[in-house]
């Protein structure tokens, strides 16, 4: 690949040079001794105890090739759980088809490292945690990993990580881009540091077009933005077989005929919603059962404690099957999207709180209907095209959440025909994964 092309060829102007330069100087000089002196304050909490030394540049890094080996590295970094799970699929299919390249993959949390290991075991060469913004620890990444080519999934994009890669002309793509309004306001009052972040990526390709429009609207230049796509779909449907759905049946202990709710991913103070409209709607629907799932698993105990006054059996998923029970609390991560499979209707978290939303797509693709509240931001689009496909229904608060379930849980023929609307456009919106490897592949093969 002639230099030229890679992200090493963007100049700056003077301006985004000096902010740049003021965001380093801040970073390393400001923050880092901040962070040293903090450090024993955050050790207290196992997620900082594992990932802060890490992500200082203090970890062992996946085994390079020999020295003088010319076989490519492909870098992929996933922020968290919903970043990777995305990712899932393409890292899945880039795997197996890079030999003798290797493939590593970066997360920046705790239970992101977790889910790798429990859910791509096998399909990455090492794993390791992203660097924070500071000059030791990304130029002591690089100089381990000697990355052909970057790949960041959705967002953490670090200006300082992004001038690193321009200096030593690493190409990259943004993959599965999407910009929340908070990120694209924040974005937007900086615009002279993400600006040159932004269009250090060779290739960007944004989860919808309102995205597209919002990068260019960011100062992106409009070659480097691919057509729309969004990872999402082709992840929903992989996950319906990430989990064997007939021991998963029999875990679940579901008898014929009997009604089930599920609610995925949901947030403090929504668990007390759901409970008042459990609460009415097992009034006239006697036998219907409850799946809740927080969005952090490590909640569970938390949400057991808000049903645990009431008449109804509470348990674990972990501690099924058992011969009943009324609620099931999901204390486990990666069998939500499985689950949905066997619910009667789902309701997807964070949006009866100001939370924007969480993933509508892995009930859509089993075929669902799904019912969200008002807060769908970080899934505007998706949550827009399911409301006009007819195959969604927004509730404003619990009583609209209570009426709209009854209603739908009450005739199986309006739910068949919203979940056939829903899986309708997973399917035409699905594909995406293989578009993109192919384009890494190529530009792989050119680095």
């Amino acid at each position: 690949m002639n230099k030229d092309e890679t992200a090493g060829s963007l100049r700056l102007r003077w301006d985004e040079r000096l902010f740049l330069g003021m965001y380093q100087f801040g970073m390393n000089v400001l923050f880092s001794p901040v962070l040293l002196a903090l450090s024993p304050i955050l050790l207290i909490k196992r997620k900082r105890r594992t990932t802060l030394l890490p992500r200082m540049g203090f970890q062992r890094f996946p085994e390079p090739f020999p020295s003088k080996a010319r076989e490519k590295v492909l870098w992929i970094h996933a922020l968290s759980v919903g970043e990777l799970l995305s990712a899932a699929p393409l890292i899945r299919e880039l795997h197996l088809r890079i030999k003798p390249a290797k493939l590593y993959v970066s997360v920046s949390t705790l239970s992101g490292h977790e889910t790798a290991r429990d859910k791509l075991e096998g399909f990455f060469d090492g794993l390791f945690y992203f660097p924070l913004d500071l000059l030791f620890a990304v130029r002591r990444c690089f100089a381990n990993l000697k990355p052909s080519l970057f790949v960041l999934v959705e967002t953490d994009i670090w200006p300082g990580f992004m001038a690193e890669l321009r200096r030593q002309g690493i190409p990259s793509f943004l993959i599965n881009a999407r910009l929340s309004p908070s990120s694209f306001k924040r974005y937007g009052q900086t615009k002279r540091l993400f600006s040159p972040a932004l269009n250090s990526f060779d290739r960007i390709y944004p989860q919808s077009p309102s995205d597209a429009e919002h990068f260019g609207r960011l100062g992106v230049k409009r070659e480097k933005l691919a057509e729309p796509g969004n990872l999402k779909f082709d992840a929903a449907k992989a996950s319906r077989s990430s989990v064997p759905l007939e021991q998963l049946g029999a875990k679940l202990g579901l008898q014929k005929g009997k009604r089930v709710l599920v609610a995925g991913s949901t947030h403090e103070g929504e668990e007390a919603i759901l409970r008042a409209s459990f609460l009415q709607l097992r009034q006239s629907l006697p036998g219907l059962k409850l799946l809740i799932a927080p969005r952090h698993p490590h909640r569970a105990e938390e949400v057991r404690r808000v049903f645990i006054r009431d008449p109804f059996k509470v348990v674990f998923y972990s501690s099924l099957p058992q011969d009943h029970y009324d609620v099931g609390v999901v204390d486990e991560f990666g069998v939500l999207g499985a689950l949905y499979e066997f619910g009667d209707l789902a309701y997807v978290g964070g949006s009866l709180v100001p939370k924007g939303g969480q993933n509508p797509v892995e009930p859509a693709a089993a075929a669902k209907p799904v019912l969200f509240g008002p807060d769908m931001s970080d899934f505007q689009d998706i949550a827009r095209w399911m409301l006009k496909e007819g195959g969604a229904i927004e509730v404003k608060n619990g009583e609209e959440l209570t009426a709209q379930a009854h209603r739908l849980l009450s005739d199986s023929a309006l739910s068949a025909s919203l979940g056939a609307k829903n899986k309708a456009l997973v399917e035409r919106n699905a594909g995406v994964t293989s578009k993109i490897a192919e384009d890494i592949l190529e530009y792989l093969l050119k680095a």
